[in-house]
């Protein structure tokens, strides 16, 4: 399969856990927090293990892309609105903390099945991950379902409101350019450190576990200087960060100058994960505390474009035959400076907002 056809796989599993946040945030909202948490799981477990079966690419599609896609979604947004729900001026290290995980499993899950699959098939080294995941999910459960939601009024999908919210919808539509361009290094800075550097395959396989582990410094790091950064901040500074790192990238032609490149993204990368979903509990955003999680899933659910066409749009513009992706890296960077500048609008409105009336955000 070409590069484009293989990257639908991540990417529509990447579009899924965003957008099927258009549904559960409601859900939570109205109560329903346990089923959310166990259905979520049982997908995924079942993805893995249904993936780990499959022997022609529709069915890695359905299993890999789809099925654990979805039980990502289900889980994902729940989970984040539990976390914001019991923290307030703690709220952005919190939510670091729990998406840590992630980023170790980007790191321990490829490593593992690159030191399985030689010895025991792709079938069982991928069971060996879902087994993992089971376990996961297990204590999640645990954690999670012990008490049942807070019950509120049956809500809407959709917040409708919120369309008619400026700094809603600018937040919202940087995110969907984020995501435009976040997924382009993740797929290949394999390949450009195999075909442009022509690094050993097993150097150019690591760099995406750098770009992953580095993550976590992003993730949680930032959140030390809460008292004296707003999330809001952090974020923005990402985003212009991240636009001079793609097209920087385009500058890292020899192996020591892309592992630097690599940590350097990876710690932008961390802050886009965590930073909308600190931010958006702030009452220029969510005016009604009651509908975070409808406000979170629509969040989420309308950068969601963005993931699903970002990495196809970089298959068809990088030509591994030639090692050429200056196309590629020039798009990713243009929409990171589109999402400086939607983001510019927000974080005025929160700076006023909070220095009218000063609270925790």
């Amino acid at each position: 399969m070409s590069p484009s056809t293989i990257s639908w796989v991540g990417s529509i599993q990447a579009t899924m856990i965003p957008m099927v946040g258009l549904v559960t945030g409601p859900l939570v909202d109205s109560g329903n927090l346990r089923p959310l948490i166990l259905s979520g799981s049982f997908l995924i477990v079942f993805g893995m293990m249904m993936t780990s079966l499959a022997t022609q690419y529709y069915q890695v599609l359905l299993a890999q892309g789809f099925c654990v896609g979805i039980g990502g979604g289900i889980s994902y947004i729940p989970s984040l609105v539990v976390v914001s729900s019991h923290f307030t001026t703690k709220r952005p290290f919190a939510i670091g903390c729990a998406s840590i995980g992630s980023s170790v499993g980007a790191v321990i899950f490829p490593i593992m099945f690159r030191k399985l699959q030689p010895s025991i098939g792709f079938p069982w080294a991928v069971r060996c991950i879902g087994f993992i995941s089971l376990f996961l999910a297990i204590v999640t459960c645990v954690i999670l379902c012990r008490k049942p939601g807070e019950r509120t009024r049956a809500r809407s999908l959709i917040d409708f409101t919120a369309f008619r919210e400026p700094p809603f919808m600018l937040l919202s539509v940087s995110l969907t350019c984020v995501m435009l361009a976040y997924y382009v290094p993740i797929f290949y800075v394999a390949s450009y450190a195999r075909t442009e550097l022509h690094t050993t395959t097993n150097l150019s396989f690591y760099m995406v576990a750098i770009v992953n582990g580095s993550s976590v410094v992003g993730r949680v790091g930032p959140y030390f200087l809460i008292t004296w950064v707003k999330p809001m901040y952090m974020l923005i500074f990402a985003a212009a960060a991240s636009a001079i790192a793609m097209f920087t990238w385009i500058a890292a032609t020899n192996i020591p100058g892309f592992i630097v490149w690599a940590c350097y993204w990876g710690i932008l990368s961390g802050v886009h994960v965590t930073a909308p979903s600190s931010i958006i509990a702030h009452p220029v955003l969510t005016p009604d505390p009651n509908s975070l999680g409808t406000r979170l899933g629509m969040m989420w659910g309308i950068s969601s474009f963005g993931a699903l066409a970002g990495t196809p749009i970089a298959g068809a513009l990088v030509n591994l035959d030639q090692a050429y992706f200056l196309r590629a890296q020039i798009f990713a960077g243009c929409m990171m400076i589109g999402a400086t500048l939607l983001q510019s609008w927000p974080a005025l409105k929160i700076t006023w907002y909070d220095r009218d009336r000063p609270r925790p955000s």
